[in-house]
């Protein structure tokens, strides 16, 4: 996938980007380096740690997990995080928790689009019929990848779709 966004126009703003399973780093380093560009006007945070929530999913089977790394002057910046999980039936996958750094070395391309491409494959193999989004912060920017609103029965939480 890298290599077709990098042949892309603006693909260059995804030089050094590398997709990868959450493990310790990506949650060290969520936890240490994220808040330091937390504020009022991007992001304070979610309640849960990173942690918290990577170890709650691990147990689930067929999980969805994703951290975007990307290579900068020499280190590696965690650019995102993404975990969600299959319904009881496997007919949608769900994201529950998407969050992107505010550091002022963002991925130029953004973390969305990848993000929502590999749950839309992993879905796919997993063999659901739409993708949804749980509460996202702000429906617009899920909106102009083709995600619109979406009800479950007996569910109270906010949802956007994707048919597969």
């Amino acid at each position: 996938m890298t290599a077709k966004i990098g042949a892309s126009p603006g693909g260059s703003a995804w030089a050094g980007v590398t997709f990868a399973s959450i493990d310790s780093s990506a949650t060290d380093h969520a936890r240490l380096e994220w808040p330091r560009y937390y504020s009022e006007r991007t992001h304070l945070g979610f309640r849960e740690s990173w942690e918290s929530l990577y170890r709650r999913f691990q147990p689930i089977p067929s999980y969805f997990d994703l951290a975007i790394w990307q290579r900068i002057e020499g280190g590696d910046v965690l650019q995102g995080l993404a975990l969600g999980k299959p319904s009881d039936g496997k007919t949608h996958l769900t994201l529950n928790w998407v969050e992107r750094s505010f550091a002022p070395t963002y991925l130029a391309g953004g973390i969305l689009l990848p993000i929502l491409a590999c749950a839309e494959e992993y879905a796919k193999l997993l063999g659901c019929h739409r993708v949804l989004v749980k509460n996202p912060v702000d429906p617009s920017k899920y909106q102009r990848y083709g995600y619109r609103p979406y009800a479950l029965r007996r569910v109270r939480a906010a949802y956007l779709c994707r048919e597969l």
